[in-house]
């Protein structure tokens, strides 16, 4: 039907809503973030490199609605991220929009997965 959204659509809009909604939810009565971790959650290395680290958020539904909430709502003080590189490409030049200084430290883990290690620090 024509004017409608496919499944796909709905879905892919759900899961930017969800991701971006819960971002509010991280900061502490007003305290600003001082370090978020953002993680691919299909990979268990990236899986890996977030257990532990809190706030972790999982990487997931529209990138730009998500990179947006993170760096020009939260503002956290620094991110550090273990995503494609790819997302690496977007979510750094989001970063770069709202004053962040970005680094990609590595290419990781050696097991063949296509992951990068980086950081984002407000300038």
């Amino acid at each position: 039907m024509a004017g409608h959204p496919d499944r796909r659509t709905v879905l892919v809009a759900a899961a930017g809503a969800s991701a971006a909604a819960a971002l509010p939810a991280l900061a502490l009565a007003g305290e600003a973030l001082q370090s978020v971790a953002v993680f691919e959650a299909e990979e268990p290395a990236a899986r890996a490199f977030a257990s532990g680290r809190s706030p972790a958020l999982a990487l997931d539904g529209d990138r730009v609605r998500f990179a947006r909430s993170l760096f020009r709502q939260q503002r956290p003080a620094r991110v550090v991220g273990m995503t494609r590189y790819a997302d690496y490409l977007l979510l750094a030049e989001a970063a770069r929009e709202e004053g962040y200084r970005t680094a990609l430290a590595a290419q990781a883990p050696p097991d063949g997965a296509a992951l990068f290690a980086w950081t984002a620090d407000l300038a």
